[in-house]
């Protein structure tokens, strides 16, 4: 299948996808009921799901929530996925790898400036300063919440002007194997997501996990002229992830 969509369009609009949750669990708080309910014969929902099917990803993991794969967790395995995915492609640790070697997929500077544009939309609404909010923080939790606001905003803006300074370089694409960066980005991503739905991380050999990584892959960057090894991705990713929890208990234990 050829990829229409560019990759940072995709990203944008799961970025889109995140917010509108966000917004909408912050006006109306709806806990997912997977697992505290009969299960429905198709769909790939529960009863106050309102996830939208649009990408390839989403209809794998609409096949994994009819087939029983993800635990009741009281979060929407739909909202889980967009979250780790965007987390991933724009600050994980395999993202950050890419950034060092000037491989870029998703843009810090474009993704903070979308951001901020966001965030200029509340402060801006406000019609007060940061002073003044800052002045009302301590008065209730409506204001203590828009200080928060304004501080994002300001560290946001310094991390805007941090990454602009880095010096320009020709961005490189992504390609290769499983060891890609690209698809150990997404592989981390969807291991973090998996752990959060299952309780555990991916198995050895588990077919499930491989079909829901090589659809996000292809969702982000089109299907792969030849396919990976997605057991090797997968391994990759779980002992990275093995190692770095190794390395934040010893440092807790000194």
């Amino acid at each position: 299948m050829k990829q229409t969509t560019r990759p940072q369009q995709v990203v944008d609009r799961l970025a889109e996808r995140w917010l509108e949750a966000d917004r909408e669990s912050k006006r109306q708080p709806v806990a997912c009921k997977l697992g505290r309910e009969p299960p429905r014969l198709r769909g790939g929902g529960c009863s106050v799901c309102t996830a939208k099917q649009e990408f390839e990803v989403d209809q794998e993991v609409a096949q994994l929530i009819n087939a029983g794969a993800f635990k009741s967790t009281g979060q929407c395995p739909y909202q889980v996925i967009t979250n780790y995915l965007i987390a991933g492609l724009s600050f994980g640790p395999e993202a950050f790898r890419a950034r060092s070697t000037g491989q870029y997929r998703a843009d810090p500077v474009v993704e903070i400036k979308g951001a901020l544009k966001r965030i200029h939309t509340v402060t801006k609404a406000t019609k007060l300063t940061h002073e003044d909010i800052e002045a009302l923080s301590d008065k209730d939790e409506w204001w203590e919440a828009l200080n928060l606001v304004f501080s994002a905003e300001h560290a946001l803006e310094n991390a805007l002007a941090l990454f602009r300074s880095r010096p320009p370089g020709k961005p490189r694409s992504i390609r290769g194997p499983a060891g890609a960066l690209h698809i150990q980005t997404v592989a981390r991503a969807m291991a973090d997501a998996w752990r959060a739905l299952t309780g555990r991380l991916p198995a050895k050999d588990n077919e499930k996990f491989h079909n829901l990584l090589a659809v996000a892959v292809a969702t982000i960057f089109g299907h792969p002229a030849k396919e990976p090894n997605w057991e090797s991705a997968t391994r990759t990713a779980v002992e990275r992830m093995k190692n770095e929890a190794a390395s934040k208990d010893l440092m807790r234990g000194k």
